[in-house]
């Protein structure tokens, strides 16, 4: 048999992206050999190199042939075919930006286009490990509650630090007084606000408004058949949940789920009209997959979701994203996970929290171009102060 030539993914997002090669495993080699790869032949282990294996390294050729005294017959010939190269989406300058401005937290960080919902850059933990979304979870709730008809942008809340929903109360953050309008509320991120409004909309429609967003379905970074080969993790949210679990998910706690991936293709959705696009990662359609466009809401909606993460932005959680002469559309998030081990305060002070913080993003809001969406796991600190200046930062460099 003769060897394939093997082909390369053309990408500088590094292993996160193009995944990694290695020994086959004994039962694989075996396959390997009876296929006729050489002896010795790496292959695709995570990522893209696992993703298209059989693309990269294109299929040996030989020949079958029948040997008797007289000599040999050819029976049937095969001839090799090369490897195909992968390009990706990933958009080198962005991609050095956003790992740059990652650097070493703990964390992760997706940037796509706002027009068409291609991937432009990945970094750390940007689809691999879901995490609670805390308060970014507030655009999907946002979005159904409006679609729903049950509020409005002018609807007037109390001003409370906390409310009660499902048997439970929930707090606003650091116990604050909040309230006011529903952008008011949203610009500040008001738990006392949208976990009523979530308990309200009703754990069907909240999970249905969730997966129309893309919850509970692998991402569509590329076909099925490669999706699932590597076994890209879901972002979710309990498909059964009942109403009294609403209010807390709608906060984007319980046991939601989501990735930065997610929340920035729920950024890519407003910002798009209302219309959710395939997140691809590779320019092959044959290799993306053949996802169709989702209609997630109404331009209606989708415009007034807008209005309200560019006043978070403007004057509320996210003020640290604020660009000079670009309007930054945002929401903020900051998810508690357990209290904090070790020592506590004294009195009544509440126990300290390990938390993820979070920020998704687009701009200019006007005529969108990039979406940002940063997580950073036991950050310490909120979304608004850690998550969103390095959205800022990948935002500035991308525009």
């Amino acid at each position: 048999a003769e060897g394939s030539a093997e082909a390369r993914i053309t990408t500088s997002a590094g292993g996160i992206v193009t995944g990694s090669l290695a020994a086959p495993k004994p039962a694989q080699a075996k396959e390997l050999a009876a296929a006729g790869y050489p002896e010795g032949s790496l292959t695709g282990t995570s990522g893209l190199e696992l993703a298209f294996n059989s693309t990269l390294a294109g299929t040996p050729g030989g020949e079958l042939r029948a040997v008797g005294a007289g000599g040999s017959v050819v029976l049937a010939q095969r001839d090799p075919v090369a490897g195909k190269a992968v390009r990706t989406t990933i958009d080198p300058a962005i991609q050095d930006a956003t790992a740059a401005a990652l650097g070493d937290n703990y964390g992760g960080a997706a940037v796509l286009d706002a027009g068409s919902g291609d991937v432009l850059a990945l970094a750390g933990l940007a689809f691999s490990a879901p995490q609670p979304p805390g308060s970014t979870f507030k655009v999907i709730t946002a979005t159904g509650a409006l679609q729903a008809g049950i509020t409005d942008l002018d609807e007037e809340f109390p001003v409370v630090s906390s409310a009660v929903v499902g048997g439970r109360e929930v707090s606003n953050a650091h116990d604050e007084l909040c309230g006011g309008s529903l952008v008011a509320s949203f610009a500040e991120s008001c738990n006392s606000v949208f976990a009523p409004l979530g308990e309200e909309l009703g754990g069907k429609a909240l999970v249905d408004t969730a997966e129309l967003f893309g919850f509970n379905s692998p991402p569509e970074l590329y076909d099925q058949e490669a999706v699932t080969a590597v076994g890209v993790p879901q972002s979710t949210i309990p498909a059964d949940l009942p109403d009294a679990e609403a209010g807390v998910s709608a906060i984007g706690q319980g046991e939601v789920l989501a990735t930065p991936l997610e929340m920035a293709s729920a950024a890519q959705t407003i910002a798009n009209g209302g219309i959710r696009s395939p997140t691809a990662l590779v320019h092959d359609p044959m290799l993306a997959g053949d996802y169709p466009d989702v209609e997630v809401t109404t331009p209606e909606v989708a415009e007034k979701v807008k209005q309200m993460m560019i006043e978070v932005v403007r004057s509320g959680t996210g003020i640290a994203a604020a660009l000079p002469d670009v309007t930054v559309a945002g929401k903020t998030g900051t998810a508690e996970l357990g209290t904090v081990s070790g020592d506590q305060p004294v009195g009544d002070a509440p126990p300290e929290q390990d938390v993820d913080a979070w920020f998704t993003s687009f701009a200019p809001a006007e005529k969108p171009k990039i979406v940002v969406a940063v997580m950073l796991v036991n950050a310490n600190a909120d979304g608004g102060t850690v998550a969103a200046p390095i959205a800022r930062a990948i935002l500035e460099s991308a525009l």
